[in-house]
């Protein structure tokens, strides 16, 4: 397993073995090592909560199909002495109501599609934080266990001179507890990657699952900028589609609710007969809009209208801030990470080899080793805190931009 800080860090394996690949509720096979991009179309496949969302489809075109039927028609049989009569009335919406009942629904189908999309890019968006976080635990565990092992044979160094009697029993003491130390913060590593682990695990539904983070630490957006994202993110952010087409629905129920106000007409035809015989019964009925015009109803549909027209608004603009909030962190995640890894990162190996050479050869302290394997261990894992702060705000400018879909990402992942 060979890996450096330098360039591009690649993750090869994690350290439990685990079987290559495990399966989902609805039997899918997962793989064992997974890449964003493939990662993110297993959650969209498996999430609970998007299979659930995706049923708010089917119940709108539920509505739709509500929307198209026909009025059923109305049977009615009278009998009195010397007569009985029998007539089946149909009403039939002749000034166009189930036509604008069906444009309606259409919009509402388009309307709920839209709310599942924007809700599928939040929950993607969290699912790839999850991963990131999941990718630089693995990466840290590595660095820590890279250390234990160093700080290991640093301490068989050390006792080795402290029995030939060349070192003081405190540079043995000291090493112990800087041991100890070490090995604990390994401990916490293996901690924090098992709760990255989880929550991975819990995005997509699988609780079998062990996967293995594979993709690189290096940002693929490093020249996003506001006006070159938001060209792209105002005709495709799913919050801002979602938003259009909750207005569309509103404008139209306007329309419908008024054209609803319109009586439709039910025509019947019947057989009577008395005791002058038999007769044919045609005829025709209709409500009388005088008190109930459906007024409220107008009313409530103009009111969400503009509720909706004005939501549209806030959307846009808090999109058009995020995506600027977003870009410009970005811009200085990738800054300030270039600027730690060349001003301090670059020079550790150089300084922990003339560590160790000066205490081999007698002229350095204990302390001095010990702080150059310290410095290494800690300033590794800055720099991958700092990458880890990078990654996750790329996924968020991506999020902002309208980028997250399954199918795009795979800039981060291994060949």
């Amino acid at each position: 397993m060979r890996h450096t800080m330098r360039g591009v860090t690649i993750l090869l394996a994690a350290c439990a073995v685990v079987p290559a690949w495990s399966q989902t509720m609805s039997g899918e096979i997962l793989p064992q090592r997974v890449a964003l991009d493939a990662f993110l179309q297993i959650v969209e496949r498996n999430n609970p909560s998007l299979q659930a969302d995706r049923l708010q489809i089917d119940a709108a075109q539920g509505d739709l199909q509500a929307a198209s039927a026909f009025p059923n028609p109305v049977v009615s049989y009278g009998r009195k002495p010397n007569e009985k009569e029998a007539v089946v009335e149909q009403p039939i919406p002749i000034f166009g109501q189930r036509g604008l009942r069906m444009e309606g629904a259409r919009l509402g189908v388009d309307a709920t599609s839209a709310r599942v999309t924007s809700a599928k890019a939040m929950s993607l968006r969290d699912a790839a934080h999850d991963f990131i976080t999941l990718l630089v635990a693995q990466e840290k565990l590595m660095r820590r266990e890279k250390a234990e092992k160093q700080m290991e044979q640093a301490h068989r160094i050390v006792v080795g001179q402290v029995e030939a009697g060349t070192r003081s029993r405190y540079d043995k003491a000291r090493m112990d507890i800087e041991f100890a130390n070490i090995r604990m913060q390994a401990a916490q590593a293996r901690s924090a990657l098992s709760d990255a682990t989880a929550r991975v695990i819990e995005a997509v539904g699988a609780p079998g699952w062990n996967p293995i983070a594979v993709g690189t630490l290096q940002p693929t957006l490093t020249q996003a900028t506001f006006d070159s994202l938001w060209l792209h993110a105002k005709d495709n952010l799913p919050a801002v589609r979602a938003a259009i087409a909750e207005q569309a629905l509103a404008d139209k129920m306007i329309e419908v609710e008024k054209r609803e106000a319109w009586p439709t007409p039910a025509f019947g035809v019947g057989k009577l007969r008395d005791s002058e015989g038999r007769h044919t019964v045609i005829g025709v009925s209709v409500e009388i809009p005088l008190f109930d015009r459906r007024q409220g109803q107008v009313a409530k549909a103009q009111a969400q209208a503009r509720e909706a027209s004005l939501r549209r608004e806030a959307v846009i603009r808090n999109a058009q801030n995020e995506l600027r909030r977003a870009t410009a962190l970005l811009s200085q995640r990738i800054a300030l990470t270039q600027r730690f890894r060349h001003d301090a990162l670059d020079l550790l190996p150089d300084l922990n080899q003339m560590a160790q050479d000066s205490y081999s050869l007698g002229k350095g302290s204990i302390l001095e080793l010990i702080d150059s394997i310290q410095s290494i261990s800690e300033k590794e894992i800055v720099y991958l805190d700092l990458t880890e702060e990078l990654l996750q705000a790329e996924i968020d400018v991506r999020f902002a931009s309208g980028d997250m879909v399954p199918g795009t990402m795979t800039a981060n992942s291994t060949r």
